[in-house]
């Protein structure tokens, strides 16, 4: 029997209007080591009176499973929402645009690290989709802790040797888990 789980109940994402995009067809970027973001991807606006935000990348993990009875295909990859990624026109900076491509960069480490945790998980047909859900839950609010850390040790770019020791930081946990970057996971669960 084959069955899609609930895209609502399998899509992980690490802000809930990613999901809203996702659901209404609003064309999404894929996370590319050979596609760094640009300003293009970013809606104009003003963070008036802020001195620290200049913009904002809304990204997430798109995640969903195909299962015909102990076969399953994980299809897991990062996306960013240009429609509601923001940048202060004032500040289109490089150093700006460097700091947002790292925490879409942090975005695609947890899509990976989730895709680790499946392909290496000892699942059955009856455990799959809860042990499914609790990691993407897991991913996500770690994911979510992981962006709040590196806009606060970071100040969102402004201390450039902390953004300097994030960079390599989240370039060796891209590289860790580079085995995991195809966006699909076959696996065959136990009866």
């Amino acid at each position: 029997m084959t069955r899609l789980l609930s895209f609502k109940t399998l899509v992980l994402a690490c802000t809930a209007s990613l999901l809203i995009a996702a659901a209404e067809g609003t064309p999404l970027k894929t996370w590319d080591p050979a596609n760094k973001l640009t300003w293009s991807d970013y809606r104009d606006t003003s963070f008036a009176g802020s001195k620290v935000r200049a913009a904002l990348t809304n990204s997430g993990i798109i995640f969903s499973v195909k299962q015909q009875d102990e076969d399953v295909i994980v299809t897991c990859y990062s996306q960013m929402d240009p429609t509601r990624s923001y940048v202060d026109t004032a500040k289109k900076l490089p150093r700006v645009l460097q700091h947002e491509q790292y925490h879409f960069n942090i975005t695609e480490y947890w899509s990976r690290k989730l895709k680790k945790d499946i392909a290496t998980g000892h699942f059955t047909v009856k455990n799959f989709k809860q042990k499914a859900i609790d990691l993407q839950q897991e991913a996500n609010t770690k994911c979510k802790e992981m962006q709040v850390e590196y806009d606060a040790e970071t100040k969102h770019s402004i201390l450039k040797e902390e953004q300097k020791k994030w960079e390599q930081k989240i370039d060796e946990l891209l590289k860790k888990t580079e085995q995991y970057s195809d966006k699909t996971v076959a696996l065959t669960l136990q009866s």
